[in-house]
């Protein structure tokens, strides 16, 4: 009967290999443990990865939508402002249109134009709102500044001012309430300018002077946007939508007819005709707020049930790639014991000699 045994020198190094082998999977450990996560999580997840894959790209996704939602909301909550800011502007002379419609005459008369130039520069700064180098009521042109500040020529060759001047121009005197009506509603008046059919020589061409062009540089195309794949959001105002029109065409018309430029019945009908305007405005811009408001209910809705679901994947991601911290340090202790163990035996047997026996 044949015994085999190993050399010295075979066995110290088998010896050498289990300690290194053994001080490699403790620094694994401790590394799991320090950290809390698996050393080879593809390895020891196993046919799994795949399934945490998907959950990493769907978690990434979530992200991505959470940023994006940030994004969005913060514009519309500027765009409800800057509409606040612009009711405000036009409450005032909305106010004193109603009080002048009446008499005509007296104080508040002889402020209206000045105080129509003040809400028009307001309305202009607020509907050129921006952010993050948007254009917010611009449409789909979002590069372009929407609204012609009223003194600065366009590219149509006029700066509103001028295109307004202009109408009132080819009407010529305003003496009564008749007058005011067809400065306003009749061919090539006010109305056909701020909704571009002004068209003074009648052959079927909009000349300069339009409201697109001169007053409005941007898109009426409303912008949409995704709060989730299947999630959109819009945003439904641009500074060329009818009740902007009409709201601009309110406050020009006040300014362009101070009350000593016509007769008292014919400022009569301009106030009330004013009020008109700019109410009508103001009463669609409340609905177009609310609008908005549904979309910020949106966006704040599709925020929380994102929250949630983000919460519930890194929940899942967790627990396949999170170290067991009982098994890891079971497994720490039983490998220290038997390196320990390892050597004092290495130093017992090296201490070993012939000598001691013989």
């Amino acid at each position: 009967m044949a015994i085999t045994a190993l050399s010295t020198l075979s066995l110290a190094r088998q010896t050498r290999t289990s300690i290194a082998t053994m001080q490699a999977e403790m620094q694994v450990l401790q590394q799991e443990v320090s950290t809390g996560r698996k050393h080879d999580v593809a390895g020891q997840v196993g046919s799994r990865t795949a399934g945490l894959l998907d959950l990493r790209n769907v978690r990434q996704d979530l992200a991505a939508y959470k940023d994006a939602l940030q994004s969005q909301a913060s514009r519309l909550t500027t765009m409800q402002d800057a509409l606040g800011h612009v009711r405000t502007a036009a409450t005032k002379v909305r106010d004193l249109a109603l009080g002048v419609s009446g008499s005509g005459t007296g104080a508040a008369a002889a402020t209206i134009d000045e105080a129509a130039r003040d809400a028009l520069k307001t309305v202009t700064s607020m509907l050129n709102a921006s952010q993050s180098g948007r254009f917010l009521f611009a449409g789909t042109r979002f590069d372009q500044r929407p609204v012609q500040p009223a003194d600065e020529v366009s590219p149509s060759g006029l700066s509103p001012n001028q295109a307004v001047a202009q109408v009132l121009a080819a009407f010529g005197p305003v003496t009564n309430a008749a007058d005011v009506d067809a400065l306003i509603d009749g061919p090539n008046g006010l109305a056909s300018l701020f909704n571009d059919g002004y068209d003074p020589n009648g052959d079927g061409v909009p000349d300069a002077g339009n409201f697109t062009g001169t007053f409005f540089q941007g898109s009426t195309q409303r912008v949409v946007s995704r709060a989730e794949a299947d999630v959109p959001i819009t945003y439904a105002v641009t500074a060329g939508d009818q009740p902007v029109r009409d709201l601009l065409m309110g406050l020009h018309l006040m300014s362009a007819l101070p009350n000593d430029s016509v007769p008292t019945d014919a400022y009569k009908r301009v106030a009330e005709r004013g009020w008109q305007m700019v109410t009508s405005a103001m009463d669609r811009l409340v609905e177009t707020q609310g609008i908005l408001g549904l979309e910020e209910e949106t966006v704040a809705r599709t925020g929380d049930r994102l929250e949630i679901q983000s919460t519930l994947i890194s929940t899942q991601i967790v627990r396949l790639e999170e170290a067991d911290p009982y098994q890891t340090s079971l497994r720490l202790n039983t490998l220290q014991t038997q390196l320990e163990a390892t050597f004092a035996i290495t130093a017992k047997v090296g201490r070993l000699s012939l000598v001691d026996y013989m």
